[in-house]
């Protein structure tokens, strides 16, 4: 699927965006953060990205999307063209910290938050944040959601299923060998394999674009460095609990949740939507493939996020 020079094709169309962690704000700050935006920013469709390929991964389904969608894509501070601080707190907070001040410097009224891999978890934590602030009487801080479509993402603490020499063995490397991430392609080869289904035939070449994104500005630790999401979604339990985020805004927000039919890491989360929320209005959708849905499924997955987003904005037209 990749092409010789895709990363920095993919790059070269954004921004890196001054960025504060501290104060929360983009403009000034001792970071910089990349941010690729298309179209009326104040209604567009916020892609978050996925882990370890970060925005790169919506590079796959780009060419299938409909070229009038405006659209936002970014790294999170760690991934792809974004800066890589070793001397960080890596977190979903951290993470959604980013996408609301991005939200709030592009001036986003209005948007469908599409989510992959951990992402969820940041939607997750800025729907309940919403719900928080709500109660104290505060702003939502963040913009009018038309819809939530999230796939092969976390939903619920007991549903991951990450293979053993993937997430859980990167999480517990001690920092003098994150130096060593990323280094040889052979063994990168050998762990990432769980990451595609069996029958797609990676080639070198879209593995070399893979560790060509995780090695930008030297940030291939990254892997081991944020590899603690789904350890943090079960220390957050009840609060990032998929069915009762639903169930708050059930009727008001349209969901739905996705997987691929072979994904190793989360596919247990679907069974369990299934069996705990399938009687309600919640949609859920499985594809072919492995966990790569970006990379495997373009065509469909683009298709499954257009429709989605059609149908979301024209419930949220039909309830103004």
């Amino acid at each position: 699927m990749s092409s010789v020079g895709a990363p920095e094709q993919w790059f070269s169309g954004g921004d890196r965006l001054a960025y504060d962690p501290g104060y929360r704000t983009i403009g000034v700050g001792p970071l910089r953060v990349f941010s690729r935006g298309e179209g009326n920013l104040h209604e567009a469709v916020t892609f978050l990205p996925g882990f370890p390929d970060g925005s790169f991964g919506w590079s796959h389904i780009h060419p299938f999307l409909p070229p009038d969608m405006p659209k936002l894509f970014f790294d999170y501070v760690g991934m792809g063209d974004s800066d890589k601080p070793r001397d960080y707190s890596y977190s979903t907070d951290e993470r959604t910290d980013l996408v609301e001040a991005l939200w709030r410097h592009l001036e986003v009224r209005s948007t469908t938050l599409v989510a992959f891999d951990f992402s969820s978890l940041v939607v997750l934590d800025h729907l309940r944040r919403r719900l928080e602030r709500a109660n104290r009487g505060d702003p939502p801080g963040g913009p009018e959601i038309s819809g939530v479509l999230i796939f092969n993402g976390g939903l619920f603490t007991d549903g991951h299923s990450h293979p053993w020499f993937t997430t859980p063995v990167l999480r517990r490397l001690p920092r003098r060998a994150w130096k060593g991430l990323g280094r040889s392609l052979a063994m990168f080869k050998l762990t990432a394999g769980a990451m595609w289904s069996k029958g797609y035939r990676v080639g070198d070449a879209e593995i070399a674009d893979l560790l060509d994104v995780l090695r930008r500005h030297d940030g291939a630790f990254y892997l081991a460095a944020a590899a603690g999401f789904a350890a943090d979604h079960r220390a957050q339990g009840k609060r990032l609990d998929f069915g009762e985020i639903f169930a708050a805004y059930r009727g008001t927000i349209p969901f739905l949740v996705g997987g691929s039919e072979e994904d190793p890491f989360e596919h247990r989360q679907i069974a369990l939507a299934r069996k705990r929320l399938g009687k309600s209005e919640l949609q859920i959708r499985t594809l072919p493939g492995g966990h790569l849905a970006t990379s495997e499924q373009p065509q469909a997955l683009a298709d499954l996020i257009t429709s989605f987003e059609r149908s979301a904005r024209e419930s949220a037209g039909r309830s103004r």
